[in-house]
């Protein structure tokens, strides 16, 4: 990779362009296609960071925002921002932050190091029913939350770690998963294959009425 070459005007202050040099630093946008956690006065969703920079973002979204309002985004390293909505345009949003953050750093997974956090598929609340399928028998469960990697769900039967099971809900095509933990009530489920950005969308929009994501 060719190395820029920085050239100095003869009589020129260095000193004075720095100011010049941070502020298109600041202003620059980096593409980063992570997904996120956006959080609103009506609940949580995902969404897909697609543009940052230090003052503000440009992200995907599956549900309908209006101009002004205020919205909140928690990363996959456990960090968050917050700001207010800019511009609406179909499933793509602008959000400019409530002040300058250093987004970059925020998103990389060396952050977790310092937080003492792994990173793990950010997850919304989704509290509805359905089922899962185990050996042929089919069980109710309410789902607490979700990710695209997997889900949460209250039952009353003890499942053994390590079984396999379908996850049947009303909007979300037959899904195979793993029982990762079972404990109070409560199951960890790891999808075999984990839900796609506009799968997830379709699900938690079902029945919605949206111009957004299908």
């Amino acid at each position: 990779m060719s190395r820029a070459t920085v050239t100095n005007t003869p009589g020129a202050d260095p000193s004075k362009a720095a100011p010049a040099r941070e502020k298109r630093a600041d202003s620059r946008h980096r593409t980063v296609l992570q997904v996120a956690k956006l959080q609103t006065a009506r609940g949580d969703e995902l969404c897909i960071l697609r543009n940052v920079s230090a003052g503000g973002l440009r992200a995907d979204v599956y549900t309908d925002l209006a101009v002004g309002e205020p919205v909140r985004f928690e990363l996959k390293t456990g960090r968050s921002v917050a700001g207010r909505v800019a511009w609406t345009n179909g499933e793509a949003i602008g959000v400019e932050f409530d002040r300058k953050v250093p987004i970059l750093a925020y998103l990389a997974h060396q952050a977790i190091e310092e937080l003492g956090r792994r990173v793990r598929a950010p997850r919304v609340h989704v509290g509805k029913g359905g089922f899962l399928r185990v050996a042929d028998q089919e069980h109710p469960v309410e789902i607490v939350d979700a990710s695209q990697a997997g889900m949460c769900v209250r039952t009353d039967r003890i499942l053994p770690e390590g079984c396999t099971c379908q996850v049947i809900t009303e909007g979300l095509s037959e899904r195979g998963a793993i029982v990762r933990w079972c404990h109070d009530g409560l199951a960890g489920l790891q999808f075999k294959q984990p839900l796609q950005f506009r799968e997830f969308a379709a699900w938690r929009t079902h029945g919605k009425v949206t111009g957004r994501i299908q």
